[in-house]
């Protein structure tokens, strides 16, 4: 028996430390990517224009972890400037934000750069270029955090579910700097390719002479709700993009789908509608939401969020639908297989009436109120 007690007391020591090596190993799971960054050409909108290609696409890979990962991320920098990645919402040791000659210096042509951190959160976000307008021209996608099996907070029918990561992005002919300069200058070619110039002809047909007048007395630039025409915005890359299965598996009628959704565009806000019926919000921002149900959504620049969605039907494909705040150009996955069922194409925003309102409201407050109006 003393015997017994003895060895007792001399494994339980050994038996903890090797619970202990156990957990730490578990928790210090190192997830690896390398991500090789190249120039290429792309034609997404009638001419053939210079992009930058993470491992061959846009957007970039989308990056998976676990909490309690660490992240090693070795970028290798192929083009002829410098580059660096930000990891937009993350948190993270400052010398791993990705800010160059700020918290890095750049990653320079030819040469290869690490980044390595804990994974202490989880959520729908995404991450891109911060040198430069590359992000503009394909440096983007998603960063996809997910729960442990036993977090306390996991949701059974939510954190479960079937999911695809959605990266939404615009795409200019134009050179980005171009587009700078346009916008420092306070330049009409945007409105005038959007078809949405204000002249007075128009303001008199439109009833709101009246309100012309006062705006250019005021010296206001015409009513508009998204500075830059976009000749193609994108979700994942593509203009459409056909869902009809998900790691080999056929949707069919009752099926859920998580959409984890990125915006990952320059200056566009975006409508979300669902051809399927409601959608359901069950993460922003990264964080968990009570799930709500809504008919439209819109996502800022920058924003995250997180929705559910049905598939209805049999023999049937929903549009999910992504359309710019100025109802200029769309982007569409259709989820499910068989006969297309489509959204349907947002009315033109009422430029002049949106107009007498902000004035309207800067009588009544002294300030500008931003005002959504159909």
């Amino acid at each position: 028996m003393d015997n017994q007690k003895f060895l007792h007391k001399k494994l339980l020591p050994l038996t903890l430390l090797a619970l202990f090596i156990s957990q730490v190993s578990i928790a210090q799971k190192v997830v690896h990517y390398d991500l090789y960054v190249r120039d290429t050409v792309v034609n997404y909108a009638g001419k053939e224009k210079r992009a930058i290609a993470v491992n061959g696409q846009i957007p970039m890979p989308t990056l998976e972890f676990t909490e309690g990962d660490t992240a090693e991320i070795v970028v290798h920098n192929q083009l002829k400037e410098s580059t660096s990645l930000h990891w937009h919402g993350l948190f993270l040791p400052n010398k791993e934000d990705g800010v160059p000659f700020l918290t890095q210096m750049p990653i320079e042509p030819g040469t290869t750069y690490t980044y390595r951190f804990p994974i202490i959160q989880t959520g729908t976000h995404w991450y891109h270029s911060h040198s430069g307008l590359q992000e503009q021209i394909g440096m983007y996608g998603s960063f996809i955090m997910h729960k442990r099996a036993d977090d306390k907070t996991f949701r059974k029918g939510i954190d479960d579910l079937p999911e695809i990561p959605i990266m939404l992005s615009e795409w200019t002919n134009l050179n980005p700097n171009n587009v700078h300069r346009m916008l420092h200058n306070a330049s009409d070619w945007f409105a005038i390719r959007k078809g949405a110039t204000q002249s007075y002809a128009e303001a008199i047909q439109s009833g709101k002479f009246k309100t012309k007048l006062t705006n250019e007395w005021k010296r206001m630039l015409a009513m508009d709700v998204s500075d830059v025409y976009y000749e193609r915005v994108l979700m994942n890359g593509n203009h459409h993009t056909d869902l009809k299965s998900i790691d080999g598996k056929p949707l069919k009628a009752g099926d859920k789908v998580r959409l984890r959704i990125s915006n990952g565009g320059a200056s566009s806000y975006f409508w979300l509608r669902y051809a399927g019926g409601k959608m359901s919000v069950v993460a922003s921002d990264g964080n968990d939401v009570q799930p709500v149900d809504v008919d439209r959504l819109i996502i800022a620049v920058s924003e995250t969020y997180d929705v559910v969605v049905t598939i209805p039907e049999d023999g049937k494909a929903f549009e999910f639908m992504a359309t710019t705040e100025d109802r200029t150009q769309s982007t569409s996955y259709f989820i499910g297989s068989g006969t297309k069922q489509y959204v349907g194409e947002m009315p033109r925003l009422k430029y002049f009436e949106g107009m007498k309102m902000m004035n309207d409201m800067m009588k009544m407050n002294g300030t500008a109120t931003l005002t959504i109006w159909e």
